[in-house]
């Protein structure tokens, strides 16, 4: 039985590509996820990573990638679906910062009304055959110019300009996870997909000026600028429906740490090796 995940570029795809368990695994692209003849045949799971930018800026079904997908397998009975949500469904956490599944939602940008609409059309349309994961702040390496991600914004700046600004107290904490850390969790969830709900992250907030400055060390230099220091969007994931469904108990604090310098020292050689290339 076969297992295919869409979205063959993304940043998680590319971490469980590098898995040793993907080996056998389908990676393909959101276009030829919707051509019959792109499919191996007797698929098991499938695990969703495409979303239409398009979406961003309002929630269109005619647009939603994902509906068109959990669609092509509605009438497939042996197939399970894993969709990829976001913790932004929530909407602001109260003021200890936990977010559970349990929570009623309440969304405050496009984004996450979005995911939560898909959520919902997806669970009419694949019942138990359904799971959706709920990720907290995944990271990796990434300079990408579209993407408007916290870390994706900060190694950009480091990248270009030595320096990380702020525009929020570095004494907020967020939830953050490694995506090398999410694709361990996402195989043994892909190996036995278990229906309902489950949050993906660290278990924990994070100050967020402490990954600044784990990210200098690894960098070896730079500078972090406060522009602001009002306290948003601090948050963290309760795992304990993961850990009862899949044995995921949530990060270590010193896992991040450790992927904060190895990010931060790459940056750095990347750096070097731009500088050398212009002379």
């Amino acid at each position: 039985m076969s297992i295919v995940v869409v979205g063959s570029t993304s940043l998680i795809s590319r971490a469980l590509q590098e898995r040793p368990e993907t080996a056998g695994w389908h990676f393909i692209g959101h276009r030829q996820a919707l051509d019959e003849d792109a499919w191996p045949d007797k698929v098991r799971v499938v695990l969703n990573l495409a979303y239409n930018p398009a979406l961003r800026n309002g929630y269109d079904p005619a647009l939603d990638f994902e509906l068109a997908l959990a669609r092509r397998v509605e009438h497939l009975p042996d197939v399970h679906y894993i969709m990829a949500s976001s913790r932004m469904v929530y909407g602001p956490a109260d003021s200890d910062g936990r977010l559970h599944e349990e929570r009623v939602l309440n969304p405050v940008n496009p984004y996450g009304v979005g995911k939560a609409l898909t959520e919902n059309a997806l669970s009419q349309l694949l019942g138990p055959r359904l799971t959706i994961v709920r990720l907290s702040n995944i990271f990796g390496y990434e300079l990408d110019d579209s993407r408007r991600n916290f870390f994706a914004m900060v190694l950009r700046s480091l990248f270009i300009s030595q320096r990380i600004v702020f525009d929020m107290s570095p004494f907020v904490e967020r939830d953050f996870l490694p995506v090398e850390v999410l694709a361990r969790w996402l195989v043994r969830v892909i190996e036995a997909p278990v229906p309902g709900i489950f949050n993906l992250g660290a278990g924990f907030g994070t100050p967020t000026g402490r990954i600044a400055q784990w990210l200098l060390e690894g960098f070896g230099g730079g500078e972090l600028l406060i522009n602001d220091m009002r306290e948003v969007d601090a948050f963290w994931l309760d795992m304990q429906a993961a850990e009862r469904a899949f044995g995921i108990t949530g990060a270590k604090p010193n896992w991040l740490k450790t992927h904060c310098h190895v990010l931060g020292a790459r940056l750095r050689q990347e750096h070097r090796l731009l500088k050398e290339k212009r002379g």
